[in-house]
């Protein structure tokens, strides 16, 4: 494709140099016809001043008519020449320009289309499991002494108030392990111990710098706070 494109320039150039060249030529044409112009003129001036001071000359009126058709028929000759060379060159040019070959654009190969890129699809983050507490037992009241009782509601209300919005599974677990520890000092068994274990064990769901969701947030709570009237003296 690139070879015919250079071919064809080179062809344009051809034509361009001919164009050249007959402008050349026309140019030397409108200068001889000046210089025929002022020839004709000085031939005039000349042939009318010799009419002047021949007026009165014996020679017959026949030989002047004679003399200005001679004129006339030359200066018709040279007017029929102009005319003709510059028909002539006319043609030439239009013929030369008729003749130039119109250069056709390099097509351009477009460059394929990449692969569309499917994207990365994001991973779901899984939801935060968040067990849910088994009902409660119906637990009867703590035959302990109200005195030790009164402790355990005391340490039950401490993880109550460990369980505000926004609080940390990381502390509430501690506050929890700390309670139990402290019940298990008062008495040495007890069934509040299984229910800590189980409240533990919701809140160990959470990454230990989680927050904990409201609802399992109301859910401890509730349970919590309707294990401590057991624990309470009527």
């Amino acid at each position: 494709m690139a070879e015919q494109f250079l071919s064809r320039l080179t062809k344009i150039e051809e034509s361009i140099n001919q164009l050249g060249e007959t402008l050349k030529r026309m140019i030397t044409i409108l200068s001889t016809v000046t210089e025929i112009k002022s020839e004709v003129r000085v031939a005039k001036e000349e042939i009318l001043a010799a009419l002047g001071s021949q007026a009165k000359a014996a020679h017959p009126p026949d030989n002047q008519e004679d003399l200005a058709n001679m004129v006339v028929q030359e200066v018709g000759a040279i007017r029929v020449f102009v005319q003709q060379s510059m028909e002539d060159l006319r043609n030439e040019m239009i013929d030369i320009i008729e003749s130039l070959p119109t250069p056709e654009p390099i097509p351009v190969s477009t460059p394929a289309a990449p692969p569309p890129v499917t994207p990365t699809p994001t991973p779901t983050p899984a939801p935060t499991p968040s067990a849910e507490p088994a009902p409660t037992p119906s637990v009867a009241p703590s035959s302990i002494p109200a005195d030790r009782g009164m402790e355990i509601a005391g340490q039950l209300n401490r993880i109550v108030k460990s369980l505000k919005m926004g609080c940390i599974a990381g502390d509430v677990l501690d506050t929890m392990a700390e309670v139990k520890a402290a019940i298990s000092k008062i008495v040495p068994s007890d069934p509040i111990m299984v229910h800590i274990d189980r409240w533990a064990g919701v809140v160990g769901g959470y990454q230990k710098r989680k927050e904990l969701q409201a609802r399992d947030i109301l859910k401890l709570k509730k349970e919590i706070k309707a294990e401590i009237p057991k624990y309470k003296p009527a």
